[in-house]
C-alpha cells in the first residue's frame, strides 16, 4: 500500500472511531428536538417538583420544549431502568437521580438492577432533610409519645415507604431500631411515590409517613398532616416550630437524607453532559430559580458531577452497611 494510500485509510479510520466515540458528538447545536426528563414516581413528590423546576428554568434558557414524565412502579426502578437502559442515550432522555434509585437500591441488593456504572451524573441540586408525619387529627402531641405508642403497640402501626428499599424504609427500621421495636411486627405498606403516601395518611390509610421536608410542606400548610420530628441535626428554616428527633430524646445521629440529582445513560456522550453540568451549576446559583426552590421549599445544595459520583460511592458503602445491619439486603 502506498503512502497516500495508508494516510487516506488513517484518516478515515479516525474519523469512524471518533464518530463512534461518546465524548465526538458536538454539544454546541444541543438541544435540537424535546427532552424528556423521567420522574420515576408519581407527580406531586419531591422528584417531581424539582423535575418540574427544572424543565421551566431550562426550558426557557435553551429555547427548547423539556417536558416531564412520570414512570413510577417498582421502587422507582422501573423508570429509572426505562432512563438509563432502555432510552437512546443521546441526551433527549434525563433522569432525576435520587437515592432511592441508587445508593440505597444499590446498599440493600446483592444483585442490583442498576449501578453506578450504568450512569453519568450531571450533578446534584438538592439535600433534604426526612421528617415523621402523622395525620392532622392524630392524638401524639410529640415524637417521644409516639414512639412510646409504638413501643407498646408495634402491631398497630401501619407506615408507608416509597419502595422496599426507599428512604422511609431506612429511617423507620433505624428509629425502630432505637427505640427498641421490632419492626417486623408493624406492617410496611408500599406506595408509588410521596404524593401517594401522603394521600394515604390523609386519608386514614396509613399512621405513619416518612418523607423529606419539601414532600411533606405543601400537606402540612394544607392542614392535611401533621410533623411530630425532622431528621435533622438542627432545626429546618422551612419548618421552625418542628423539633429534631434528637431533640426530644428519641433518636441520635443522622443516616438517611434525600437528595436528587440529574443523570445520564453511560453511553451518553460527554459534551451533552458537561453542558448540563454547566447549566446546573449557573442554574443553582440564579435568583429566579432559588425563588421556585423557596416557594417549593426545596433545600438547594449542589454538587458538581465529579464529586456527585464520590458523594453517591460513599453512601453506597454507608446503606451497603446499613441494609445489612437492619436485614434488609437481599
Amino acid at each position: 500500500m502506498t503512502r497516500p494510500r495508508i494516510a487516506t485509510c488513517f484518516t478515515l479510520l479516525t474519523a469512524a472511531l471518533l464518530a463512534l466515540s461518546p465524548t465526538a458528538a458536538p454539544a454546541q447545536d444541543y438541544p435540537t428536538k424535546p427532552i424528556e426528563i423521567i420522574v420515576p414516581f408519581v407527580p406531586g413528590g419531591g422528584t417531581d417538583l424539582i423535575a418540574r423546576l427544572i424543565s421551566d428554568y431550562l426550558g426557557k434558557k435553551w429555547n427548547n420544549p423539556i417536558l416531564v414524565v412520570n414512570k413510577p412502579g417498582g421502587g422507582g426502578m422501573i423508570g429509572a431502568r426505562a432512563a438509563l437502559k432502555e432510552a437512546k442515550a443521546d441526551g433527549y432522555t434525563v433522569l432525576i437521580d435520587i437515592h432511592t434509585t441508587s445508593s440505597m437500591h444499590i446498599g440493600a441488593s446483592k444483585t442490583p438492577m442498576l449501578t453506578l456504572a450504568d450512569r453519568k451524573y450531571a450533578g446534584r441540586l438538592v439535600r433534604d432533610p426526612m421528617v415523621f408525619a402523622v395525620k392532622a387529627d392524630a392524638p401524639w402531641k410529640n415524637f417521644k409519645e409516639f414512639s412510646d405508642w409504638v413501643k407498646a403497640n408495634p402491631e398497630q402501626l401501619v407506615w408507608s415507604t416509597v419502595g422496599p428499599a426507599g428512604p422511609s424504609r431506612y429511617t423507620a427500621y433505624d428509629w425502630m431500631t432505637q427505640i427498641g421495636v421490632d419492626p417486623t411486627k408493624t406492617k410496611m405498606v408500599i406506595t408509588k411515590g410521596a404524593g401517594d403516601s401522603f394521600a394515604q395518611l390523609a386519608g386514614g390509610h396509613v399512621t405513619l409517613s416518612i418523607h423529606s421536608v419539601a414532600e411533606a410542606n405543601a400537606m402540612l400548610k394544607a392542614g392535611k398532616i401533621k410533623l411530630l420530628a425532622v431528621l435533622s441535626p438542627t432545626r429546618i428554616k422551612y419548618i421552625p416550630d418542628v423539633p429534631t428527633a434528637e431533640e426530644q430524646g428519641v433518636m441520635k445521629g443522622v443516616r438517611v437524607q434525600w437528595w436528587a440529582s440529574v443523570a445520564f445513560p453511560a453511553a451518553t456522550p460527554d459534551p451533552i453532559v458537561k453542558k448540563w453540568e454547566g447549566a446546573v451549576a449557573e442554574m443553582v446559583k440564579d435568583p429566579a430559580f432559588l425563588a421556585g426552590a423557596e416557594r417549593i421549599s426545596m433545600n438547594i445544595d449542589h454538587l458538581p458531577a465529579a464529586e456527585m459520583r464520590a458523594f453517591v460511592e460513599k453512601e453506597v458503602e454507608g446503606y451497603t452497611d446499613m441494609a445489612s445491619k437492619i436485614g434488609i439486603r437481599r
